[in-house]
């Protein structure tokens, strides 16, 4: 507001407060007079000031007019000065910009008010003494919920999984010293380019350099390999920018995780800042691919005589299911799927579909050599055979063609450029030209779909009866008693025998894993999946390596928050995968048959006891025949709104599974006394 303006509504202002400070005019009195004239001025200057806040407050929407007039009065105004003051300042008002708004207040309550302008509902955390101008400013801000974790890895491993099902980026609060413990799980966020923005209140800034209590120097430095962006807020002033530009670095593709620095004397000390609606600063990134680049695209595809299509992860983000299954019956293609440590963290394209073949591999049996690739939004797509003509759409400009050469290269949105890829082929065949082209790749696909399945079945049905159940006999139990909305969240390394069992995308199951396989996420990322959609079914499926990794941690927030997750752990007292890779290499331990690395039974661990101690119910299923009743079980203490465990003993196999020795080792015995 200008000087003029601001003069014009000053003068009802000074009127009123005439009636109870005097004139002012004290010139020439006794020493008395003219100290308390100096108090009069200096009392009026200060409720001047405090009348401008007031003003600046109101007219940047950050107070209501009742607010307005309530805080004219406190300062003595009368009601007629308070109400012509009101009436002066309603056509401002009205002109204001909608979209923000001034909030005075704590560097806590700035923050809060920015992720509220942002849209997010949920902040997870695991509290410092430092944050607590944070929690104090959420006391009275029932927008935004707060869910505890009881690590710091768990807590990032749930606003993972909240974002990946949700589409917005989870918000984060850890301890400074406990930001180590957080970093762990960020890996996955950064691998799988998750949005998160992670947030920890850090020393106060005059302290820093001295290593004082719990101070690591430049803690905003240490996230550097695992973020897109880090930074440290140097004022109270400056936490709603820099939330805003966290919040806009996390959530703009490629995503990930961003690390806030937020010093506590920031967070205590007060400051006016503007605060924007988070969508003023969101840039659109559904690039639209360039039209000379897809008719290209669309004429190596019409003219291949052996093509390949694989799909990965970029086509969840931009929900491109539907362009990919039309684009690959348009042609008859068969599709591949991402290749990672878990396979992929997403399923794109429904595994049940004729055309899927699995995995992508250099070397695939079907259909053989390609002799164009086209790879839609995966990262590990790459890769394909001498002499095969690669095609490559991403929506990551960084990740394209990073580590091996493509022919044809493309940054577009997925869901767009397959769009602009069907209308394409469309128009440059005829629809007998398709039909023909279609009919017989389909056949041929679906002959080696068809022929793979009941191959895989068979096998499943060899090893149904084992005791513990192995795992194609608890696929295959999970397949026939779990809903086909459900959304099934997978931490265990073994999944990949277990996982082609069971039906993925489209109508079918929702399949979320990590990329980079660092496990300890999985039950605490299945509580983000149900937070953020209550009403889809979720079943957690972990190692019993990732639960030990985790601990059962996560089990208290879904018990604290009643968080209906069927949680199943994979009990094979061994991290069974791990050897099998270790003994492959035919060293020392192959040798002699001893797994110095990778037993973890003796003692062996009761994970349902441990779920009930942290207020979750659970049962040991020891037998096959048992895993049926167990699921229906778990389904029902579920739908009555509570979380289950199942831990379930399997199978171990692979080379050395048989062994259970391990190096002996006994403190007790090392003691030369009895204490």
């Amino acid at each position: 507001m200008g000087a003029a303006a601001f003069a014009r509504l000053r003068r009802p202002c000074v009127e009123a407060r005439r009636s109870f400070s005097g004139d002012g005019r004290y010139a020439g009195r006794s020493p008395d007079v003219a100290s308390r004239s100096i108090r009069a001025t200096k009392r009026q200057a200060r409720e001047e000031n405090a009348m401008k806040e007031l003003i600046k407050q109101y007219l940047d929407n950050g107070i209501s007019r009742r607010q307005l007039m309530t805080g004219l009065r406190a300062l003595g105004m009368s009601s007629i000065a308070v109400k012509s003051v009101a009436q002066s300042l309603a056509p401002l008002a009205q002109a204001a910009p909608p979209a923000m708004r001034s909030v005075k207040g704590t560097g806590g309550a700035l923050f809060v008010q920015q992720l509220k302008a942002a849209g997010v509902q949920h902040v997870f955390f695991n509290p410092s003494t430092g944050d607590y101008p944070i929690f104090d400013a959420l006391v009275d801000e029932p927008a935004i919920s707060l869910i505890k974790g009881i690590h710091e890895g768990a807590v990032v491993a749930m606003a993972d999984g909240y974002a990946r099902v949700s589409g917005k980026p989870g918000v984060v609060i850890v301890a400074n010293i406990g930001l180590p413990n957080a970093m762990t799980q960020m890996v996955n966020s950064w691998k799988d380019q998750i949005p998160l923005l992670v947030a920890v209140a850090s020393v106060e800034q005059e302290a820093l350099g001295r290593d004082l209590f719990q101070e690591p120097e430049h803690s905003e430095v240490m996230t550097q390999p695992i973020t897109k962006w880090y930074w440290a807020a140097k004022t109270t002033g400056s936490i709603a920018e820099t939330v805003r530009r966290g919040m806009k670095f996390a959530s703009t593709s490629p995503c990930g995780p961003v690390f806030l620095a937020l010093p506590t004397d920031t967070l205590r000390e007060e400051a006016t800042a503007a605060i924007w609606e988070q969508s003023k600063f969101d840039v659109p990134m559904r690039i639209r691919p360039d039209k000379d680049d897809i008719a290209k695209a669309a004429r190596m595809l019409l003219d291949a005589k052996n093509p390949l299509m694989s799909v990965g992860d970029e086509a969840t983000w931009c929900r491109a299911g539907r362009e990919l299954i039309e684009l690959a019956e348009l042609l008859g293609l068969p599709v591949a799927g991402q290749m990672g440590s878990l396979g992929f963290w997403s399923r794109p394209f429904p595994t049940r579909h004729p055309l899927f073949i699995g995995p992508q591999l250099r070397d695939m049996r079907y259909p053989g050599k390609p002799d164009v690739l086209i790879n839609l939004g995966n990262k590990y797509g790459e890769r394909p055979a001498p002499g095969t003509t690669l095609i490559s759409i991403r929506l990551d400009p960084m990740s394209l063609a990073r580590g091996a050469p493509v022919d044809l290269g493309i940054v577009a949105d997925i869901r767009l450029a397959t769009a602009d890829l069907i209308a394409a082929v469309r128009a440059m065949a005829t629809q007998a030209r398709l039909k023909e082209i279609a009919e017989e790749r389909i056949a041929r696909t679906r002959a080696y779909t068809d022929e793979m399945r009941a191959f895989r079945h068979a096998i499943a049905r060899e090893n149904a009866e084992r005791t513990p159940a192995s795992l194609e006999r608890i696929g295959l139990e999970l397949e026939a008693g779990l809903d086909p909305d459900t959304c099934y969240v997978c931490d265990v390394d073994s999944g990949k025998t277990m996982d082609p069992l069971l039906s993925f995308g489209g109508n079918d199951k929702q399949y979320i894993g990590t990329g980079p396989n660092v496990l300890g996420w999985g039950m605490a990322a299945a509580f983000g999946a149900k937070l953020a959609r209550p009403d889809l079914p979720v079943v957690s499926v972990v190692g019993d390596g990732s639960f030990c990794f985790s601990g059962p941690q996560p089990l208290w927030t879904q018990a604290r928050y009643e968080a209906p997750v069927l949680n199943m752990v994979l009990n094979n007292q061994s991290y069974n995968n791990e050897r099998n890779r270790i003994w492959h290499y035919g060293g020392r331990q192959f040798q002699t048959g001893r797994d110095m690395t990778c037993y973890i039974g003796n003692p062996d661990i009761n994970y349902a006891q441990a779920a009930q101690a942290f207020g979750v119910e659970g049962e040991v299923v020891k037998e096959p025949a048992g895993l049926k009743g167990a699921i229906a079980r778990g389904k029902r203490a579920v739908a009555e709104g509570r979380p289950y465990l199942l831990d379930v003993h399997t199978y171990r196999d692979g080379i050395g599974a048989a062994s259970t020795w391990h190096p002996p080792y006994s403190v007790a015995q090392a003691r030369s006394r009895r204490v």
